[in-house]
């Protein structure tokens, strides 16, 4: 009778322990948001200025045609009790976010109501963001933006360094398209010094220049930045103006990417 108890036992019990996880599953999938038809930047908390909207969606697209990675932005109201690390797993194979063959996908999720943040990074990216980077990208760029209630400037921030980061990997040279993240809250005092170095450089090569060329370098200089800004040189050329155009109006979906839970978490 026990050995007859025991075999059934051993039949009944894989049936239940998969009946829970299968439940637990299909709870999990029902709590998660659909991804918006723009894809790449989810303000459900609605914490995200249109403008950074616009500019989180616009080099988020430049990034994946360029390379194929997914850099995905998602802001929630509240984890309802889920744990963060589980709810950014669940949802980056959720939503597939990267393609299936590279697992080139990265996910920036920011709870309001829990003060916790999260860069999830799937395992094609885990080289070019390891643990500690995406750590320090939030203690710097993010999470003191948050502090002062800066959500939008906080998340633009953490998504223009993630996307240089992701460059670099693909040996791509960044172009912003002119816009430009703050990073104020990372190294001020280096900087400052390195702004003073600058300074007393140019002054010495100045100095040099003087005493034993008697300012002919410093007047070739002079000669050629004017020559420069005659003929309309500069940083952004006229045609990158306006290049981002194309991408309005089009829906995108996650590749079948998969994250095995590499990044990092904040709270603040």
């Amino acid at each position: 009778m026990r050995h007859r108890f025991q075999k059934i036992l051993f039949v009944i019990l894989p049936v239940i322990i998969l009946v829970i996880m299968a439940s637990r599953a299909v709870a999990t999938s029902l709590d998660l948001p659909k991804p918006t038809s723009e894809f790449f930047v989810n303000d459900f908390a609605n914490v995200i200025d249109s403008e950074y909207e616009k500019q989180i969606q616009s080099e988020a697209v430049s990034l994946y045609e360029k390379t194929g990675a997914q850099v995905v932005v998602v802001t929630i109201n509240s984890l309802n009790g889920e744990s963060l690390e589980e709810y950014a797993n669940d949802l980056f194979r959720e939503w597939g976010i990267g393609s299936a063959k590279e697992d080139n996908g990265v996910l920036i999720l920011v709870s309001i109501d829990d003060r916790m943040s999260r860069i999830e990074v799937g395992y094609g990216l885990e080289g070019a963001l390891p643990d500690g980077k995406t750590g320090r990208i939030q203690d710097n760029y993010m999470i003191p933006y948050f502090k002062d209630g800066e959500y939008g400037l906080g998340i633009v921030n953490g998504f223009f360094a993630v996307i240089n980061e992701v460059y670099a990997e693909y040996g791509i040279e960044y172009e912003s398209g002119g816009y430009q993240y703050s990073d104020d809250y990372s190294s001020d005092e280096d900087a400052d010094t390195g702004d003073l170095i600058i300074v007393l450089f140019i002054i010495i090569l100045f100095l040099v220049d003087i005493i034993f060329f008697r300012g002919r370098i410093t007047k070739f200089l002079i000669m050629a930045a004017s020559s420069n800004r005659h003929s309309g040189g500069g940083f952004y050329g006229s045609g990158h103006s306006g290049g981002r155009s194309g991408h309005s109006g089009r829906s995108y979906s996650g590749g079948g990417g998969s994250s095995g839970g590499g990044g990092s978490s904040r709270k603040w």
